[in-house]
């Protein structure tokens, strides 16, 4: 049962001449998690699938008038999206409604309704890499976002940088090497091409001087910086706010079947009256699932 909001509640801003503006309505950071997160459409049901694939390794050297070999293909795994529904909303008194408060009043609450579900995503969003580590959040795979033993044809591969590290010119050039070492299902060399440093707020100024600095950082050698020169980060770094550990940092690559948010039905409002007390319900909703598919989609570390 819903309880609504009486105007003894806004006793001060209850006048022929709201008051829009009070303490709690603040601005927000726009979208952080749609700089690394793709965003699509998911199937019309309650899960979305999405199957990973191998396929055919490097073809073998054939002998003069020798028969061609024949090689398979199939799933490696299927990745799941489970779609859940999330929602909030408020209700106002048939006071508020008959005096033409609830007008601005509406007005207010529904903008904390859409900042509530922004906050809702982006906290989901960014809990996708805060458990990146985690062995208790597994992936289509069964393993975390970030392990060393990625299943793939005949054996593992890791997306971890080797040895773990602070955030710093050298492990940034440690992982760009990984990254252009990667290999795909059938342990086949492909390019998997880095876009972004994406880092916390702690490690937002480091971030800054690594990729902009003309020469290498930290020391006094006159040495160029090559993250710079080579612009190997084009899209630079993307600061998340909701990450948690001070010292954990990825690298986002342009593998597209990676960090997604699948949706089944963006936000939708609505708005009706409650019979047994004449108040106002305001509610907003929605349904997705954010997570990963494919494993290449960040290289990351822990930090130190």
């Amino acid at each position: 049962m819903s309880t609504p909001m009486n105007s003894t509640q806004f006793r001060v801003i209850v006048e022929p001449i709201l008051n829009e503006h009070f303490d709690g309505v603040y601005d927000q950071r726009k979208d952080e998690y749609k700089q690394v997160f793709r965003t699509k459409p998911g199937i019309k049901r309650a899960y979305h699938e999405e199957p990973v694939l191998f396929g055919l390794g490097a073809a073998p050297q054939m002998g003069d008038g020798g028969p061609v070999t024949y090689k398979n293909g199939g799933v490696l795994f299927v990745k799941r999206y489970v779609f859940r529904q999330y929602g909030a909303a408020f209700a106002l008194t048939k006071i508020l409604v008959e005096d033409g408060d609830h007008i601005n009043l509406g007005k207010i609450y529904s903008e904390q309704l859409g900042q509530a579900m922004v906050e809702t995503e982006e906290t989901a969003t960014a809990n996708v890499l805060n458990f990146a580590f985690n062995g208790s959040y597994l992936g289509g795979d069964g393993q975390p976002l970030c392990s060393a033993s990625h299943p793939i044809l005949g054996g593992t591969q890791s997306n971890l940088l080797t040895t773990p590290a602070a955030l710093s010119q050298t492990s940034v050039e440690s992982m760009l090497v990984q990254i252009r070492k990667a290999q795909d299902n059938d342990t086949k060399r492909v390019r998997i091409t880095p876009q972004m440093l994406v880092v916390s707020p702690d490690n937002e100024f480091q971030a800054e001087v690594i990729l902009k600095s003309a020469l290498r950082t930290s020391n006094a050698n006159n040495d160029i910086n090559p993250v710079m020169s080579l612009k190997i980060l084009p899209k630079g770094f993307q600061v998340i706010t909701r990450l948690t550990s001070p010292t954990a940092w990825w690298i986002n690559t342009d593998e597209r079947m990676g960090l997604q948010m699948v949706t089944r039905r963006m936000a939708e409002k609505s708005m009706e009256g409650d019979f047994e007390t004449d108040s106002m319900r305001y509610k907003v909703t929605s349904r997705w699932d954010a997570s990963w598919t494919n494993f290449r989609t960040v290289w990351g570390t822990p930090g130190a």
